[in-house]
């Protein structure tokens, strides 16, 4: 599979600081059943036909239906299907698996009704299939197989139902590249119907079979985690989290941006988009940064990622210097304002050696800038002030110190005068 390569411009650097969005690394918000031909080959044809039975054509009717002598109609070996608790029919599941592959082409090939009807019918027996012999690759295939019948049905929720069964079953697929391609697509659409058409995660979707029953940001954004997470080894993995990332930030979620460009940089220090993942998580740690009263942990987190930006990536730090430089001056203004805020802090408290310290380091630090000029004003007319404040009512303290009106402590200790006492008693 030929991964995509993301280029990242001087443009789109600045475009994105401008207006507070980025579409770094993602594919084209197109409707997923168009972004793969029928005869892409996402998945290899495969057929467990016996010898004497061909795609397409129907099995026998009592070995398709599983009728007993009990249950004359076969709906209690329906019911067995559906839960999963059939016993082993091997022959059975191969001729299923026949038909429903034969199904499935003349489907791919079919339009209109005709396709719809075809594809439907092989879903549910490449299904029917699979139970029939659990554990084993005619199973696998039969779950990928329904569900890119319901890819290619439009009908993504219960297509990823049957992705994700598979991938729970049977984690180490042979079918996860194209698994982890049909998760992508649908993530990136799901995303740009959520933003064209704003609902709420709550409001239900009743008609429309492209989109899932609530909620599409956080079912695009699971899918992304799933590929992540399922094959973190595979080629869409970092690209699935640069677009979870890009995605929550276009949301204003910075927090939960910050936390996938971080991971994109540590988990995947070989992935092409990590100058991407830098410098937007400078800018997401700026948003994330509430200003000079708060927690200064995101401001030097940021003033960290931005050093190593100009380190790990002079080529590009020297293509896009014009933002990096952007960036470099709101750091440095941010540090000012906190130094500034901690100076005034102790001046209103009349506390001038603390106001005097960090003053003098907004001169040393920031000696540019307009709140140097202003802190050197300032210390000229706090010098010679007291470092600490006097304290309220300073002249009453003496009056109410009753320690100089106390006796002096006697010389001799308590316990001869008690011995000298009893002395005196015997004595008498």
């Amino acid at each position: 599979m030929m991964k995509t390569t993301t280029i990242v411009t001087l443009g789109i650097l600045s475009t994105a600081s401008a207006i507070g969005c980025t579409n770094f690394g993602q594919r084209d918000p197109v409707p997923p059943s168009t972004a793969f031909s029928p005869s892409g080959g996402q998945i290899t044809q495969v057929s467990y036909e016996e010898e004497g039975v061909q795609r397409g054509q129907s099995p026998e009717p009592e070995a398709a239906s599983g009728n007993s002598w009990w249950d004359p109609s076969g709906v209690g070996a329906k019911t067995l299907e559906v839960t999963g608790n059939t016993s082993e029919n091997r022959a059975l599941a191969k001729r299923l698996f026949a038909e429903a592959e034969g199904l499935y082409e003349q489907g791919m090939a079919a339009e209109g009704n005709e396709r719809n009807r075809k594809l439907n019918q092989a879903a549910g027996i490449f299904k029917r299939a699979g139970v029939y012999h659990q554990d084993s690759t005619l199973e696998e295939d039969a779950l990928m197989y329904s569900g890119e019948c319901y890819f290619f049905l439009d009908n993504y929720p219960d297509a990823t139902k049957q992705y994700d069964q598979l991938v729970k079953k049977y984690p180490n697929s042979k079918h996860l590249d194209a698994v982890g391609a049909r998760r992508f697509k649908l993530a990136r659409y799901w995303l740009d119907r959520h933003t064209k058409e704003r609902t709420w995660s709550l409001q239900p979707n009743l008609t429309d079979e492209q989109l899932p029953l609530f909620d599409r940001f956080g079912n695009a954004i699971k899918l992304f985690d799933l590929i992540r997470l399922d094959d973190p080894t595979g080629d869409l993995a970092d690209d699935a989290t640069l677009a979870a990332a890009n995605a929550h930030f276009r949301e204003a979620n910075f927090e939960s941006a910050d936390r996938f460009y971080t991971d994109l940089r540590e988990n995947f220090p070989t992935s092409e988009h990590q100058f991407t993942a830098h410098y937007l998580g400078v800018v997401t740690k700026l948003k994330v940064y509430q200003g000079a009263e708060y927690d200064g942990k995101p401001l030097e987190d940021a003033e960290k990622l931005l050093v190593r930006i100009k380190r790990q990536f002079p080529d590009k730090t020297q293509e896009n210097m014009q933002v990096i430089e952007k960036l470099d001056f709101d750091i440095r203004a941010a540090q000012a304002e906190r130094l500034w805020n901690k100076a005034a802090f102790y001046d209103r408290r009349r506390e001038y050696q603390g106001a005097y310290h960090y003053y003098s380091q907004v001169i040393e630090k920031f000696p540019s800038s307009n709140m140097a000029d202003a802190a050197k004003e300032r210390i000229t007319e706090i010098k010679g002030r007291p470092g600490t404040p006097t304290p309220p009512a300073e002249f009453l303290y003496g009056w109410m110190d009753r320690k100089t009106n106390l006796p002096e402590p006697s010389q001799t200790p308590v316990e001869n005068i008690a011995t000298r006492a009893d002395d005196e008693t015997e004595t008498r």
